[in-house]
């Protein structure tokens, strides 16, 4: 007779050890409320506002013509319509808003996701949006009264979500996935932004915001504001990997798989 085998013990590549895409400890399958219709409802909800403000933005793009700040070495425009519409991308707002709707509605549809490109750009997601609220909020915000779309608009992007989102991202996350990688991979998204927007902004003449008035403050005063927020972006982005893997653990120490 041959003597039966053990078992192999979870975690050493027996019984509830896949390859491929399988969940380490700690990742989102050991929390199941992760996974659930709650968690999902919420990721929902988010992905739903963020639709809000980027369809307000379109609105806006194709109703009013932009606008010069005061004061600036640029003037370049856009009229309304196609032309502004197709302009809106070239708003950080906007691309922080679209990285947030796109992977908060794939967690909506399906929140066990494993892949490091998706969390990569699930946590530039978050942390654009923050950086969009505290700059937005601390150095372009004026005291212009906003009606209507654009009091919606701003009110969902620059108010709302900046809270809402990382809100959301502490909550039900899925924690278990941010590491350095993903922290230095999610800033491709935002750097690339910024390259466009400096090639472009003499050809056209345009800058989307003031602190990048390369004509007026030259590029060591544009450099100022640049470094400064990038080297907030990854500090927040280095928090939040940091956060990840300490909800990770507590998550995992609470979670019944771990009691028994």
């Amino acid at each position: 007779m041959q003597q039966r085998q053990k078992p192999p013990r979870h975690g050493h590549g027996g019984a509830g050890t896949r390859t491929g895409t399988s969940p380490r400890p700690g990742d989102v399958d050991d929390v199941g409320w992760q996974l659930s219709r709650p968690a999902r409802a919420a990721h929902a909800a988010i992905a739903l506002l963020a639709a809000v403000g980027l369809a307000t933005s379109i609105q806006l793009g194709w109703t009013t013509d932009s606008t010069l700040p005061p004061d600036v070495g640029f003037a370049g425009g856009f009229d309304a319509g196609v032309e502004h519409t197709l302009n809106q991308p070239a708003y950080f707002t906007v691309l922080s808003g679209f990285l947030v709707c796109l992977t908060s509605g794939l967690l909506a549809a399906r929140p066990h996701r494993t892949g490091v490109v998706f969390h990569a750009l699930r946590q530039g997601g978050v942390v654009c949006m923050v950086t969009t609220g505290a700059v937005f909020n601390l150095l372009l915000r004026s005291d212009d009264p906003l009606v209507g779309v654009r009091l919606v608009n701003d009110t969902v992007l620059h108010v709302i979500l900046p809270i809402a989102a990382p809100l959301v991202w502490l909550v039900v996350g899925p924690h278990g996935r941010l590491n350095l990688r993903t922290a230095l991979a999610s800033m491709i998204v935002p750097l690339s932004w910024l390259a466009v927007t400096l090639v472009r902004g003499p050809l056209l003449d345009w800058y989307p915001y003031e602190i990048l008035d390369v004509p007026g403050r030259g590029y060591a005063g544009v450099g100022v504001y640049v470094g400064s927020i990038l080297a907030a972006y990854l500090a927040l982005a280095l928090l939040l990997t940091g956060l990840d893997r300490l909800l990770a653990t507590t998550a995992r120490r609470l979670s019944p798989r771990s009691r028994r």
